[in-house]
């Protein structure tokens, strides 16, 4: 279970900051609620759909992370009983 989890950790860090680096390249102009212009209104779009899963990907990786801190500072030997 922990490469698992250390696999998921380390893709969606990696997959988080690659998205946050597209989101700065592609949209650094965009400011949501900034702007009435509808000709750039799918830019507004892609960049809300970018963000979010941006954050949701942080989310995971961040819930991950801990998840294995948890599993590091908590490992108990196992023992057995009636032996």
């Amino acid at each position: 279970m922990r490469p698992r989890l250390a696999l998921l950790f380390v893709g969606s860090a990696i997959l988080a900051i690659a998205l946050a680096l597209l989101y700065s390249c592609y949209f650094p102009d965009v400011l949501p609620f900034a702007s009435t212009d509808t000709r750039w209104f799918w830019r507004l779009d892609a960049a809300f759909v970018v963000s979010t899963i941006t954050w949701t990907v942080a989310f995971v990786s961040a819930a991950a992370g801990l998840a294995l801190l948890l599993l590091t500072v908590t490992r108990r030997s196992p023992k057995f009983e009636g032996r």
